[in-house]
């Protein structure tokens, strides 16, 4: 008689979370390929308790464990984090980072299978374990770990979203808006390359935000907002959370901003992103995974994020020609 083949399938997995929030961003396509390989297992995502929230875009439920920064640093915060997170019966830890401490956590866990990269003293605590490829995309770094624990590739022409949003922006239909995020602040005050942008756009809704530093934006918007054309309508966006952040997002037309957490958010709630790059790579992280249109400026060569070469660090800052952008704008956003 053979066994059922869901007698071995995992029914508790335990995931721990990058503490970046970009990085937690771009772990959505693995945990949409965990979820959609072990529909019936609960899942349980030890996570930063800082932007917890972006979590609840997902479109399946989990668990949440959360920890302060710099609370799992080491094995005596392993045993004492996991003696009080009431996470029971562990099939299956998976840790997406390199930290050995966060391998450990597997141990504490007293999981059957311990998934993660090997290196170091990481081989020890792991019972599956796999290389970290170089100079691979950050999406497919995870996706290896997958194929180490199930034995196959994930489909990486199938696109991940998050689950369905409503509109936050009134008469987002009958007044399409792009948006545009003002952070980083540089020298305490909004770039002024966002008035040349903007001075190239006519009838059209702009809807400002900041991913970060909101506070220092807020003491800064209306002097920056009478300096601008009067040939548009602009909002000021402020949001109290990333759920609201991502609901403002998923109904523009489209949005401008620097490579970081909101750009990957905008991506995975479906929205048509230019992202400007100046000294990230996103051969590395880039948002390419979700199912949306993204297109990138400032680097060389955007679209080869299979490269087997580590493509090094970009250290100088690249200086953006907003003409240049608002064409590229007008021509991507078909506005």
């Amino acid at each position: 008689m053979e066994n059922s083949p869901e007698v071995d399938e995992p029914k508790v997995i335990a995931i721990k979370l990058p503490f970046d929030l970009t990085e937690r961003i771009l772990s959505f396509p693995f945990l949409h390929a965990i979820r959609e390989k072990y529909s019936k297992a609960d899942l349980h995502f030890i996570t930063p308790k800082k932007d917890i929230e972006v979590l609840n875009l997902l479109p399946f439920s989990a668990y949440y464990h959360e920890f302060d920064e710099d609370e799992i640093s080491n094995v005596f915060d392993v045993h004492r984090y996991c003696a009080n997170a009431k996470i029971y019966n562990v099939d299956l830890f998976i840790s997406l980072t390199n930290s050995f401490a966060d391998a450990c956590l597997g141990l504490g866990l007293r999981a059957k299978k311990r998934v993660g990269f090997s290196d170091n003293w990481k081989t020890l605590v792991l019972t599956h374990k796999t290389p970290r490829p170089v100079g691979h995309h950050l999406v497919e770094d995870h996706f290896a770990l997958f194929k180490e624990l199930v034995g196959e590739n994930v489909n990486t022409k199938l696109r991940v979203m998050s689950r369905d949003l409503t509109p936050i922006i009134p008469e987002w239909d009958s007044l399409p808006y792009i948006a545009i995020d003002l952070y980083p602040l540089r020298n305490a005050v909004i770039e002024g390359e966002w008035i040349q942008l903007v001075s190239q756009f006519e009838n059209q809704r702009i809807v400002f935000f900041s991913s970060d530093e909101t506070v220092k934006v807020q003491m800064l918007i209306e002097p920056f907002l009478a300096g601008l054309s009067k040939k548009n309508i602009y909002v000021n966006f402020v949001y109290k959370n990333w759920i609201e952040l991502g609901r403002m997002l998923a109904f523009a037309k489209g949005v401008i901003g620097y490579a970081g957490p909101a750009t990957a958010l905008s991506a995975y709630v479906g929205s048509k992103t230019l992202i400007l790059y100046e000294n990230q790579d996103p051969q590395r992280t880039g948002p390419f995974y979700f199912l949306a249109d993204v297109a990138v400026m400032g680097v060389n060569n955007p679209t080869l994020v299979n490269s087997s070469k580590s493509s090094g660090s970009l250290r100088e800052r690249v200086t953006f020609d907003m003409n240049e952008v608002a064409k590229k704008a007008f021509d991507f956003f078909k506005l």
